[in-house]
């Protein structure tokens, strides 16, 4: 029997998917709890439009984020820290510093999750990842500098 999914079903498929499923496990378990209805050709035809725009929004969003990494691509940051006279730093420089860098020098905000990063307690220079999914990543360059 095929239904359309009205909520995602672990192990079954995402909101919007039709898929085939068991009389009984539709009509005891999906149907009661409002997780799927049956699949008339109306219904089909909808999930197919549907799926045809997520496309869509997809590919918009993924050429967004091509965008994003050609202006990351060979960029480079200075953050300035208080240190101590052992040229230790006084805190650490986290994702939240490397955004503000990033979007004080190039106007990109990035959120925390795209930074792969460890916290920086020392001065120098480091490769940051900038990870923005499937398989779009880019190297941007950090310089720790000390403060005056």
């Amino acid at each position: 029997m095929q239904v359309l999914l009205n909520e995602d079903v672990k192990k079954l498929g995402y909101r919007g998917d039709i898929v085939n499923v068991k009389n009984g496990y539709f009509r005891n378990y999906l149907q009661p709890r409002g997780l799927a209805q049956r699949a008339t050709e109306n219904l089909i035809k909808l999930s197919e439009k549907r799926n045809e725009k997520r496309l869509m929004k997809k590919q918009q969003i993924l050429e967004k984020a091509e965008e994003v990494l050609k202006k990351l691509k060979d960029l480079k940051v200075k953050i300035k820290a208080k240190v101590s006279k052992k040229g230790k730093l006084y805190g650490s420089i986290a994702e939240e510093d490397v955004i503000n860098a990033v979007k004080d020098k190039s106007n990109i905000e990035l959120e925390k999750e795209f930074i792969k990063m460890e916290p920086i307690r020392e001065l120098g220079e480091y490769k940051i990842k900038v990870n923005l999914g499937e398989n779009l990543e880019e190297n941007i360059e950090l310089v720790v500098e000390a403060s005056e």
